[in-house]
């Protein structure tokens, strides 16, 4: 799970840890950014400071969101797509081999006469 992402509106979503102090107060800090920490009299006061500082993180382009694509583990095998694979650059060779001789086939087909003879019975 990842420690942020991104809601419909274009919002970011980000996880934080909060806990009360003995001193009665309380702090909430950034899942992975401790720099992002906040301790306040209240928790929601203490997740308004640390929403704030997200936020003038993210304007000042100091904290930026990526997109990283999740490959397809299914898709990543020997053999699979990888045009330097010499067994790929075999099959790729037959099955053009076989494409060209069934349309060299279709075409001798096409070129022969048709019979004066027909199947269809005429009254």
């Amino acid at each position: 799970m990842s420690a942020s992402g991104k809601i419909s509106n274009g919002a970011v979503q980000q996880w934080i840890v909060g806990r009360s102090e003995p001193s009665g107060e309380f702090t909430v800090e950034v899942v992975g950014l401790p720099e992002l920490r906040a301790t306040a009299p209240t928790q929601a006061e203490a997740i308004e400071r640390v929403r704030s500082a997200l936020s003038d993180w993210l304007a000042s382009g100091q904290l930026m969101s990526i997109e990283v694509p999740q490959p397809n583990p299914l898709l990543h095998f020997p053999g699979h797509l990888d045009p330097n694979d010499p067994v790929e650059q075999e099959f790729l060779k037959e099955l053009a081999r076989t494409r060209q001789e069934g349309l060299d086939q279709a075409l001798r087909e096409g070129d022969q006469e048709c019979s004066n003879s027909s199947s269809t019975p005429t009254i």
